[in-house]
């Protein structure tokens, strides 16, 4: 491990020993100085002391007596100086990450005063940006009640967010591998396209020093995401030593009754819970003013206990395990001079859950539950030179590796692969309206390694009103590497008939293959899917972007955002890797993505700015889709239709697991025989022809105001339409099926088991990965914040929104039906599942006096749309068909509306100083404080006797009321 961190240094070193050409520091401060008169004042010298660490930072006026800095998020002494006139100061300015932070100062001849400190606040619009979102400053990063202390939960804080939990990102999901979050951290992407958020890093909170939310309308030098980007910065080390130790806990001892768990007596029960954090910080300086360093770890432990929900009470066991949680990290900034600075950092986070549901396993049997391990490092390094006073150069190298692992509890010693050491793995089988679920490629263990070069320059000059450019491009290349046990341990299709009235006795131990009872379920069984062959496949992808962006202040009221931005993305596909016949052709890549940037912001007085804009914006891949197409090259997997036999289910073969050669013998494409077999896809995607190998995208069009109505206080609203396409999408649920031909009068598809009507005789159920879905957003996004003044703050925010979009079109082979079909089966255009129509936050915090203080913050969601379906393939289509009831009606495709979401989290903390510099506070915490029910999944299938109720999830969003007791000692 140390070699390989030593070498990786190595190659990060000889990256930023290249020429430097970047710019993306954390902040930027700018201004106009005048005289007296109001005449502006050329060759100033303005200089920013970073209060914290002593850095410093200058700049010279220009001919129009305006400065641009580059600079670092933090509080500043901002000074002015130029011979024959008095100096003149400004203490205590905040410069938050991403902002444009404006400080004017006038200044006056020597012989009327020597110097001059002001006191005036900064002004809270923003004059020069359209973009759309919000800071979360240092104070709500560290003194907000967070439930499990995730700081990425802030962002439901923002204007703009749309998400109810955040789990692993700050959106609703990534719909079905679509990109549409982007976490970047000191300014080097690192969310990762592997996995979708099963995969993703994390940082401890102890470690973030604030945070920015842009929800969309970002500029051009941020991509890869078609909807949020999230810029964060770590902590740094200052001049005083200082550190922290912290602790928290919380206990069942504390907590409200679960909301779905009874006990034999029908009673709502306290689950068992527990759980303990603690976090150590400490930094400080190495060389004073100049080389500073921040380390941080935190540790949590969580005994947990997973209840299973299902209509059959033997299945609905309580699962105990214990998750386990390490960050660490450590941060180095030395700034060489006043123009040359250089920040790395790198971090470390491990992961462990002993049982995990995955949320497409939701209210499925216990079996379903999997040991899940996830594990990143990171290293990044970061160089940025002042060239001269209207151009500034930053580059930034670094790498990323992510993993993640899963496994079966299912004891199975005669597993097909037993031979390979794997002997944990149950057959997934699929009854109408009830799975005995799982994933269909655990165990798993998929990792993304990702190495990245930035490079920026900036340069500011005058013509035509003053201009700040922004030039810059970007490489990502990444190896994507996996062992998918693809449906090596079976999966059998039971929706011939009715979910057996003795099922519990079928499967009396629910971890235990032997004891399950499989051949009972032939007389259901119409097919048994099967793989084989080479798991472990890798793949690399290049990742390439440039961008031009220009923000030009034509007069001191008018503002234009222009940019143009390029991303293409190689391999994302597996494009050199072929289906015949279904896909008998190398894929293009989609290489025509440009995205036009274009923005205002108008000043109509010094306290009210109009802002809008228009933007294209290309998202990024899912990585493991690619994978699945690779994985399908290298194995054999095989559809087994029901031969009759008494024992079919638990013995598809009549013999022993065959090796892949033996499946290939037996393929209907290599031999056409009455035995003959057809391979099949499953959960498995195969990439679309070239026609249809297109990156998803977005159009975003904002209008709106920002408004400051006291020195402290600023409203905003705006109107927010978003529009995206090529988006990824499916017939049903989660799956399609495009071995179907379709009649044309009806627009229904011909039977599944009438091969002679398949495009492709020779194969199963085929999925395709579709890109031609769409979808429309429109909001009403307001807000208002009331930075700290009189020793309290606070800020709110309400939208107003609908989302629409649409199932993916039908496919017969590998081209779009010709006409219309019926609407459970492609193309059909309506609100979207996670359609939510209001949303509010309010959060604040009060500095009571005697050491106290009190934060808190409320969520309010409105129900939310859940995609819905009958829970039964009575269509015929082999997979994908899943709405179609008994009477011949079709189940809306968002047809359940969940309840309302209201959460009240409350923190009071008292603070003791011991001596010097040493302190130890006392933190109170209570969450969800009214124990509101708050549900955040629900069983969708219509066949299942439990449908619209909720269903268990581990997520902390939707607990019942929780008290968490902890303490902070700094010194």
């Amino acid at each position: 491990m140390t070699s390989t961190i030593i070498r990786r240094l190595l190659v990060v070193g000889a990256l930023l020993a290249l020429p430097a050409r970047g710019y993306g520091q954390e902040a930027t401060m700018s201004g106009t100085i005048t005289d007296s008169t109001g005449g502006v004042l050329p060759g100033v010298t303005v200089t920013a002391l970073h209060e914290a660490s002593g850095n410093t930072f200058e700049a010279v006026t220009d001919e129009r007596g305006t400065y641009r800095i580059a600079a670092r998020a933090g509080v500043y002494r901002v000074t002015a100086t130029l011979p024959a006139f008095s100096t003149v100061s400004r203490n205590g300015f905040e410069l938050l990450v991403g902002q444009l932070g404006v400080v004017n100062l006038q200044m006056s001849p020597s012989t009327v005063q020597e110097s001059v400190t002001v006191t005036a606040e900064a002004p809270l619009v923003d004059t020069t940006s359209s973009s759309l979102g919000g800071n979360i400053d240092p104070r709500q990063t560290q003194e907000l009640p967070v439930n499990g202390r995730d700081w990425l939960s802030l962002t439901a804080l923002a204007p703009g967010m749309r998400a109810n939990a955040t789990d692993l990102g700050p959106t609703t999901g990534e719909r079905l591998g679509n990109r549409e979050f982007q976490l970047n951290m000191d300014g080097q992407e690192v969310s990762v396209a592997q996995g979708g958020n099963r995969g993703q890093p994390r940082f401890s909170r102890d470690a973030i020093a604030e945070f920015q939310f842009l929800s969309s309308r970002f500029d051009a030098t941020q991509g890869r995401s078609t909807g949020i980007q999230v810029n964060a910065i770590t902590k740094s080390g200052a001049n005083i030593p200082a550190g922290s130790l912290s602790g928290y806990f919380r206990d069942d001892s504390f907590n409200a009754a679960d909301f779905i768990a009874k006990d034999a007596a029908g009673k709502r029960m306290v689950l068992p819970y527990s759980n303990q954090q603690v976090s150590a910080t400490f930094g400080g300086p190495i060389l004073k003013d100049r080389l500073h360093y921040f380390a941080n770890y935190e540790y949590e432990r969580e005994p947990q206990t997973l209840t299973v929900n299902t209509p059959y009470p033997r299945f609905n066991v309580q699962l105990t395990g214990t998750k386990r949680t390490d960050m660490a990290g450590l941060r180095l900034d030395y700034q060489l001079s006043s123009r040359t600075r250089v920040m790395a950092r790198g971090n470390v986070f491990d992961f462990v859950n002993p049982y995990e549901l995955q949320s497409t396993q939701l209210g499925s049997h216990p079996a379903a539950a999997e040991d899940f391990r996830r594990h990143s490092e990171e290293l990044f390094t970061t160089l940025t030179q002042v060239l001269s006073n209207r151009a500034v150069n930053e580059v930034r190298a670094g790498f990323n590796s992510h993993l993640y692992r899963t496994g079966n509890h299912t004891s199975r010693p005669d597993h097909p692969q037993a031979a390979n050491g794997i002997v944990y793995g149950h057959p997934r089988i699929m009854f109408r309206g009830f799975n005995i679920g799982g994933n269909v490629r655990t165990p798993q263990d998929n990792s993304a390694n990702v190495y990245q070069l930035r490079d920026d320059f900036s340069l500011s000059f005058n013509k035509g009103g003053r201009h700040d450019l922004k030039l810059g491009g970007e490489t990502l290349y990444a190896i994507n590497a996996g062992f998918g046990c693809l449906y090596c341990m079976g999966r059998i299709d039971a929706q011939g008939g009715p979910i057996p009235a003795n099922i519990e006795d079928l499967f009396p131990v629910w971890n235990d293959v032997s004891t399950w009872n499989l051949a009972a379920l032939s007389p259901i069984t119409r097919r048994y899917t099967f793989g084989n062959g080479q798991f472990r496949n890798s793949l690399p992808e290049y990742n390439y972007a440039g961008w031009f962006q220009d923000d030009w202040t034509m007069t001191s009221r008018l503002t234009l955002n222009l940019g143009l931005r390029y991303d293409v993305a190689l391999n994302v596909w597996a494009n050199h890797i072929v289906l015949p016949p279904i896909i008998a052709a190398e894929r293009p890549n989609d290489t025509n993505n440009f995205q036009p940037r274009l923005g205002f912001a108008y000043t109509l007085t010094d306290r009210t700015v109009i802002r809008g804009g228009y933007g294209r914006y290309y998202g990024d891949i899912i990585t493991g889709l690619a994978g699945q197409m690779n994985s399908l090259s290298n194995t054999a997997v095989v559809e087994i239709p029901n031969d009759g036999r008494p024992d079919f289910a638990a013995n598809p073969f009549n013999g022993p697991w065959p090796t892949r050669e033996q499946l290939e013998q037996r393929f209907c494409s290599t031999a056409r025989t009455p035995t003959c077999i057809r391979r099949d896809t499953g959960e498995n995607f195969v990439a679309p022809p070239a026609e249809f190998t297109k990156m998803p995208y977005s159009h975003q069009v904002s209008i709106g105001m920002q408004h400051q109505v006291a020195n402290t206080m600023n409203v905003e609203a705006d109107y927010v339409f978003v529009g995206s396409r090529d988006e990824r999408t499916t017939q049903g649920t989660t799956l399609n099926n495009i071995n179907l031909t379709y009649d044309p009068v009806t627009g229904v598809n011909y039977p599944f088991s009438d091969i002679s009507r398949r495009p492709f005789p020779d194969f199963g159920a085929v999925s395709m990965n579709v890109m031609g879905g769409r979808s429309n957003s429109h909001g009403l996004q307001t807000a208002f914040t009331r930075r700290l003044s009189q020793r309290w703050q606070a800020s709110g925010t309400y939208t107003l929104s609908w989302l629409y979009d649409m199932s993916a079109p039908p496919f017969s082979g590998n081209q779009p039906v010709p006409f219309r079909v019926a609407p459970d089966l492609g193309g059909e255009y309506t609100l979207a599942a996670t359609d939510q129509r209001h949303r509010a936050t309010f959060n604040g915090i009060w500095l009571v006096g005697r050491g106290f203080q009190l934060s808190g913050l409320y969520f309010y969601g409105s129900g939310q749309r859940f995609a819905t379906s009958y829970g039964g393939d009575l269509r015929q289509c082999g997979q994908g068909c899943d709405r179609l009831r008994p009477d011949g009606t079709i189940v809306p495709r968002t047809g359940l509306v969940g309840l309302p979401i209201h959460r009240v989290d409350l923190r009071l903390q008292k603070r003791f100083r011991l001596a010097g510099r040493v302190a130890f506070e006392g933190l109170l915490e209570t969450y969800n404080l009214f124990n509101h029910e708050n549900q955040g999944n629900y069983e969708t299938r219509e066949s299942n006797a439990n449908y619209g109720q909720p269903i268990p999830i581990q997520s902390l969003a939707y607990q019942p009321r929780m008290l968490q007791l902890g303490f902070r000692a700094t010194f």
